[in-house]
């Protein structure tokens, strides 16, 4: 199955396409010797994305719950691959999207244009247990903010299980999200999660 995407969606694609590497506001990220971080290309990469996060999730996904996000928002899946692999099989990933309010039903302003609000979204990321600790994580969220914040995402949100320490000191210590509110048995496992949001200038 086959997502279409709409207008809004194509503006945000061709945005990203066209985005300047010199932005004014960009977010400085780091380099990680020996990673070449490189961007979905094709259903070829997706079960080295389902394996990647499968591992880790609280609920399973099913496959069209990846086709949606990966066949709307291809842009927004970047994959972290060791530069000396022969395969090229990643070892970390993010996967985003990104939801626009007023999508339907446009709210003009008082100048006659269309006003809508942008709001990313990370849904997943995931990085192989033995490469963790040395910073991969931390450069494929920057870099996957980095793209929702050209693509004019006023914030970035995300959940995270209340138990999961380590995701919120990513996300809050290291990357400037907030709590917004806990949502009570959240997950299929009946486990609580933290709304987290990061505002961008």
């Amino acid at each position: 199955m086959f997502w279409q995407l709409n207008s809004e969606e194509h503006y945000l694609m061709m945005t990203i396409a066209n985005a300047n590497d010199d932005a004014e506001n960009d977010i400085s990220i780091p380099d990680i010797e020996g990673i070449d971080f490189v961007d979905y290309v094709n259903e070829e990469q997706l079960d080295d994305v389902m394996h990647l996060v499968g591992k880790d999730l609280s609920e399973p996904y099913s496959v069209f719950t990846y086709r949606y996000f990966l066949h709307r928002w291809p842009q927004l899946c970047i994959l972290a691959v060791p530069s000396d692999s022969k395969d090229r099989r990643p070892i970390g990933c993010v996967v985003c999207k990104i939801d626009v309010k007023g999508d339907e039903g446009h709210e003009s302003n008082r100048n006659g244009g269309i006003t809508a609000e942008y709001t990313g979204y990370i849904g997943m990321l995931a990085v192989e247990t033995s490469y963790r600790r040395s910073g991969i994580g931390t450069a494929l969220a920057l870099r996957a903010i980095q793209r929702m914040q050209r693509m004019g995402c006023q914030s970035i949100q995300l959940e995270t299980e209340v138990t999961n320490e380590g995701a919120q000191k990513l996300y809050e210590d290291r990357l400037g999200f907030i709590r917004e509110e806990m949502l009570v048995k959240y997950y299929l496992n009946w486990n609580n999660a933290y709304r987290l949001r990061l505002w961008l200038k």
